[in-house]
């Protein structure tokens, strides 16, 4: 006999940006700014952009009254507003208008093309240029990713080996030679 499947079949799972959103309509920002930050690691380590999730989060810091980062995860979308105002004055007097600066607090992780026309000037306008995710535990990982999808042929490092054993081959063998020929 088969039983049941106990839950409908109308019920999807939520994702992360709806529990956020829920989260944060009943009170609980910091539930809700947690799962969005898990959320855009993910999308970094892709190298993706989505405008819904930095809105979110600027919804999210401004309703836990910081400003700044409010600000910040705003500058990265389309929206406007009194609110978006002043968060981006909050924004502006704690990291200042160094080009440096806004980028390391905003953290943009997608190739420029990605975002909206706005986001894509303001960007521009900050001399942003988009880099491959490097986790932690291998920080060298798109270095050596970018260098094998464009060296052709043998790198050094294999030509040095591959010469020390051609060389200890030929030690071996001369050495075979004179101990055995007579």
């Amino acid at each position: 006999m088969e039983q049941s499947n106990p839950q409908p079949e109308d019920r999807k799972r939520k994702s992360a940006l709806e529990r956020a959103q829920e989260d944060l309509d009943n009170g609980r920002p910091d539930k809700a700014r947690d799962r969005i930050t898990g959320y855009l690691y993910t999308l970094h380590r892709r190298g993706e952009y989505n405008q819904e999730a930095y809105s979110l989060l600027g919804q999210v810091y401004f309703a836990m009254r910081d400003l700044p980062r409010a600000g910040a995860a705003w500058f990265l979308t389309e929206r406007q507003g009194p609110e978006v105002d002043e968060a981006q004055k909050a924004f502006i007097q704690r990291y200042g208008s160094d080009p440096g600066n806004i980028l390391h607090a905003i953290k943009p992780h997608a190739p420029s093309e990605d975002y909206p026309p706005a986001v894509q000037d303001r960007l521009k306008s900050l001399n942003y240029r988009y880099r491959l995710y490097r986790p932690r535990s291998n920080p060298h990982a798109a270095h050596e990713l970018s260098a094998e999808q464009t060296t052709q042929g043998v790198r050094p490092v294999e030509l040095g080996c591959a010469l020390a054993v051609l060389a200890l081959f030929s030690v071996f063998a001369y050495w075979v030679y004179l101990n055995f020929s007579r």
